[in-house]
Parts: structure tokens; sequence; C-alpha cells
């Protein structure tokens, strides 16, 4: 190995030690003051409130030591503050809910399965997040039921109807059936599309994707590790026009409008590599 080979080897790893200990840190942080906010806040909504605070300002902590950087597009703060919304969204990567929690604090939907996986269930939990079972169709009602009491009670609920996240190729067909909490608690729906642009100073591509896109059978340590080892990133965020819904709105037809607008704004950034 070449002398400066050895150097760069060097600086990666300690570029990612330094990571791994500012991670370390920030979880430390962010776990203590949620366990505060547990044993303070008895009242279930005023906790909910909390944690989902807690997550966006640690996400935003956590993005600006990560050299993550986010240009946020159509974000109308006034109304978010009168009023919330069922937000939709693609999804490719566990990054993805840093980035939309670190502008808009947010009550996450995600499956039993994460909820059981190891650090990343003991964070969502901590985040306030709702853990639905998407291995049994039989629970589906009790699901919508929990995210329709959620949204009554004021708070920003964010669903992936894709069921999991994408190589960055396209929005993946969506599910309808958590679509359904909109309707039962007439809470509109909020369109957003998160669209990674660069990567280490290059266009995003299917050369660079895996070190951001997270999907498959990809293994969440050796992934994260990569992103700590010190990659810059850009993202966008755009938040679309809110979308009326009522009790009599159509489940497949929103979920159809809602996939076309979304797909519409995040296109097929890799079609014409992949056929190069």
């Amino acid at each position: 190995m070449s002398s400066q080979s050895q150097s760069q080897s060097l600086s990666e790893t300690l570029s990612l030690s330094k990571n791994i200990l500012s991670l370390t840190a920030l979880v430390a942080a962010y776990a203590g003051k949620a366990s505060l906010g547990r044993f303070r806040l008895r009242d279930h909504n005023k906790r909910l409130c909390f944690y989902t605070k807690n997550v966006s300002t640690y996400c935003k902590k956590a993005l600006e030591q990560f050299n993550v950087q986010v240009e946020v597009i159509g974000f109308q703060p006034e109304l978010m503050r009168e009023k919330n919304f069922l937000l939709v969204g693609n999804h490719l990567s566990y990054l993805d809910i840093m980035v939309l929690a670190s502008v808009q604090p947010c009550v996450f939907v995600t499956s039993v399965d994460l909820g059981e996986t190891a650090f990343l269930g003991q964070m969502a939990e901590m985040g306030g997040s709702l853990f639905v079972e998407r291995r049994h169709r039989g629970t589906i009602g009790r699901d919508v039921g929990v995210m329709a009491d959620t949204l009554r009670a004021g708070h920003n609920v964010v669903i992936y109807p894709e069921g999991t996240s994408s190589n960055g190729e396209k929005v993946l067909p969506f599910k309808r059936s958590l679509l359904a909490s909109a309707m039962d608690a007439e809470v509109d729906v909020l369109p957003v599309v998160i669209k990674y642009t660069e990567i280490d100073g290059e266009p995003f591509a299917i050369k660079n994707r895996d070190r951001v896109c997270w999907y498959g059978d990809m293994g969440f340590v050796p992934h994260s590790l990569g992103l700590l080892a010190g990659i810059k990133i850009k993202a966008e965020l755009h938040f679309l026009g809110p979308i009326k819904v009522t009790k009599d709105t159509d489940r497949h037809q929103l979920a159809d409008l809602c996939h076309k607008v979304i797909s519409d704004v995040y296109g097929h950034p890799l079609s014409q590599q992949s056929q190069q």
C-alpha cells in the first residue's frame, strides 16, 4: 500500500471514529431527554408533543454534524401552525425520517418488525412512533383507529405508503390501507417528496446511490457506518399542496392521486443511467 493510500485510510478511520463518538453523544443526550419527558409528563398527548419536538431538535443537530444539507421547498410554517395533516411521502432511507423531522415535528408510522430491531426500534419508540403490524391484515382496523385518534388530537402523522424503502429509481406503488386514517379523522393529506441530489459533490447516481439509499437486504450497521465515514449529502424536501379529505373520500383515488403528485416531482432520476 502506498504512503498516500495509507494516509487516506488513516484519515477515513479517524473521521469515522470521531463521528461515531459524536453520534454516541447525540444519541445519549436524545435518549436522556426523552426519558425525562416520559417520567415527567403523564398526559399522552403532551408526552407525544414533547417526543416529536425532541426528535426534531436532535435530528437538526445530527444533520449538521454529519454534513447533510437540506433544501426545503414549498414549506408553509403558518399553514402547519394552523392545522395538522397526514403526511404522505416516498421512502429511500432511514435518513428520510431525520430530514423530515428536522423541518417539522411529526409522529412517524413504522412497522412492528422495525420496532423489534435493536437500536432502531428503541430510537423510534423514544420518538413517539406508532407501530403497525403489516404482516397480518387482521390488525389494520386497530392500527388505522390509533392513527386517526392521533390525528384528531392535533398531531402531524407521517406514512410511507410504498411499505418499504426503494433504490431511488422510481416511486413504488402505494399501499392504500393506512390512508383510511385521514378519512376517519377528516384530516387533509399533505404529500412530501424526498430527493437526494448530491453525494460527495457528485450527482445522485447508480454508482453512489447505495451510500444513501437503504433497501432490500442491506444491513443497517454496515450501511450506517458508511454514512458516518464523513460523506457529504445534499437533499431536497418538497412540500406539495394539501389534498382535501372528507369521510366520503375514496381511498383508492386518494392513493392514486398521492402517488401521481409525488412521482411527478420525484421523477426518474436514474432512468437514463439505467439505459446506458
